[in-house]
């Protein structure tokens, strides 16, 4: 049966004085009807019930408006299209019941709802823009394609209360919390959008069985761009960020999947893992982020009492600082990281982290370790660091092993009580030293070579202790080993080849087995005058002054004197 057709024309002479009128008519219709609105503005609240279609007879020609209350509330099968409603005090548009689909209309309020798809219901909205207040799904189901959502001074698009919810090729801006928020039991799927200008977080995923699935969409000048919660879940993919102070943030036990993403220009940081969050980071690229491209924190609670943080395949240029982790475990595998201005990697106290081919490149400091912090780098590479490649101090524990350390300012640096392992590993081409350790810091190296360290292969002093087995030391400019003060440790089994210089300079402390060198090795007493024992001082004040170089034998401050004079012991002046 084909729809019954009423014209609304806003005289009563040529059909249907008012909207209102004609719906009244098509309630008492037991066919599908179509109302035809002629253009102008109609100050009416709408209520439409039934199998029901508005729309204008040329798209954008009819206002339907309300100073009083809300524009239109509908419950069945009805169809809005062309048409724009402006709600001065109330909501614009609500489906209480049934299903709605809406085609190219304008919505405008005065920041309340624009849209409001109740529970159990389906709205459909398409090629339509809302304006000054937000679209709201509160248990219902839907699609928004290609529509436009701007200038709310709430969430632009609200899924709540288990609501269910696409959105694909549609433009949002200037919301002024969320463009887009999730919340607990809720899921929205998001496609080919654009999304600007927000002081908050873009798009926010909070709660318990919160999920969003977010492809193909660019987010750009915003507080944080994606952001999830409280147990949140989802997938983010192939997702460009541009200014966001944060491109992306997991909290409170969520865990997301992200790849495929870039994240450029950041404020703060690329990737910001905190208070328990965790997630899966794969082929994202990080540009240009003014402090931080990935940062892991926990809060405080034991490591491993939360989900993982994994971090593959990802590049991080151009930021700052590459990598940080501060009481948190995190896993990377396969991270680049070029040009960056201060560090690529700082691992803070209570932290354990393990690295498998990082490749780091061009930037001051390669690895900074503090606090009571552990790291595991293997198959690593860090080439062009001006300062230090690595640094391990305060109660950091570092192990290195099947890496290559190289064209650095200096190698690699053990202080406070910290230690560092290094296995199997090339060191070369150093400025000043190949690796060093002080204070109480521990160095071992094993089956390693250090080929160009620069002055010195390596050095222990103070009370540090240095373990080197199996390793060669080429062509250091000065010395292979050199272990000073109260080092302690052993040399073993290593060699030591250069065309001049020192093989080993040491102490009593260290032992030395089994080196291999044709440079000479020189043992220093380990007592210094600081440690000499002074058993009796005597203050002499009236001396003779001497103006030249003596040679001879003086006595001063003796009741007697004894000389005896060698053979040979002749003052040449006799």
């Amino acid at each position: 049966m084909s729809a019954k057709t009423l014209r609304v024309t806003g005289k009563a002479r040529r059909g249907c004085p008012s909207i209102q009128a004609a719906l009244e008519e098509a309630s008492r219709s037991l066919r599908d009807v179509r109302v035809l609105i002629e253009p102008g503005t109609y100050d009416e609240q709408l209520i439409v019930r039934g199998n029901v279609s508005l729309v204008a007879r040329e798209p954008g020609s009819v206002t339907i408006r309300s100073a009083a209350g809300q524009v239109l509330d509908c419950d069945g099968t009805i169809s809005l299209s062309g048409l724009r409603f402006v709600a001065e005090v109330g909501e614009a548009v609500v489906c209480r019941g049934g299903s709605l689909e809406v085609r190219q209309i304008d919505v405008e309020t005065r920041g309340r709802i624009t849209l409001w798809a109740a529970p159990g219901t389906r709205v459909e909205a398409s090629g339509s823009t809302f304006r000054g207040g937000r679209v709201l799904f509160a248990g219902a189901t839907g699609v928004v394609e290609s529509c436009e959502l701007l200038d709310s001074p709430d969430n632009a698009l609200a899924v709540i209360e288990g609501a269910r919810v696409e959105v694909r090729d549609s433009r949002i801006e200037r919301p002024r919390f969320s463009a887009v928020r999730v919340e607990a039991g809720s899921s929205v799927t998001i496609a080919s959008g654009r999304f600007t200008s927000c002081h908050d977080t873009m798009v926010a995923v909070i709660g318990e069985a919160a999920r969003a699935e977010i492809s193909g969409t660019t987010i750009e000048d915003t507080g944080t761009a994606i952001g999830f919660a409280e147990r949140a879940s989802g997938t983010v993919r192939d997702v460009t960020v541009r200014r966001a102070r944060h491109a992306f943030s997991s909290r409170s036990g969520a865990n997301p999947t992200v790849s495929g993403c870039s994240f450029l220009e950041c404020v703060e940081t690329g990737i910001n893992i905190s208070e328990r969050g965790a997630g899966s980071f794969r082929d994202c690229l990080i540009q240009d982020a003014e402090a931080i491209g990935v940062f892991v924190k926990g809060d405080g609670a034991e490591v491993g009492q939360w989900g993982a943080v994994d971090v593959s395949g990802c590049t991080i240029e151009r930021s700052a600082v590459g990598v940080v982790v501060e009481g948190a475990e995190a896993r990377f595998r396969d991270i680049r990281l070029n040009r960056l201005r201060f560090a690529g990697v700082r691992l803070l106290a209570g932290t354990a982290a393990t690295f498998d081919e990082l490749s780091l490149t061009d930037t001051p400091v390669g690895l900074d370790a503090r606090g009571r912090s552990t790291g595991t780098f293997t198959r690593a590479k860090v080439i062009g660091c001006s300062a230090l490649a690595l640094s391990a101090v305060d109660e950091a524990r570092i192990m290195v092993s099947q890496s290559v350390i190289a064209e650095a300012g200096g190698g690699v640096g053990v202080q406070g009580t910290a230690s560092l392992v290094m296995k199997r590993s090339e060191l070369r081409d150093m400025e000043s030293f190949g690796l060093i350790a002080m204070g109480t810091g521990t160095l071992v190296v094993e089956d390693s070579d250090l080929l160009r360290p620069g002055g010195i292969g390596v050095i222990g002093i103070h009370d540090a202790f240095v373990d080197v087995r199996d390793t060669t030391v080429t062509d250091a400019a000065d010395i292979g080993f050199r272990v000073l003060d109260k080092c302690g440790g052993q040399i073993q089994g290593c060699t030591v080849t250069a065309a001049s210089g020192l093989a080993v300079t040491k102490n009593d402390y260290v032992r030395v087995i089994g080196l291999t060198s044709a440079l000479r090795t020189i043992t220093t007493s380990t007592v210094s005058a600081k440690d000499a024992v002074v058993a009796h001082v005597t203050n002499i004040y009236n001396t003779p002054m001497f103006f030249k170089e003596v040679t001879g034998q003086v006595a001063i401050g003796n009741g007697s004197v004894e000389q005896v004079q060698e053979r040979g012991e002749v003052d040449e002046r006799q």
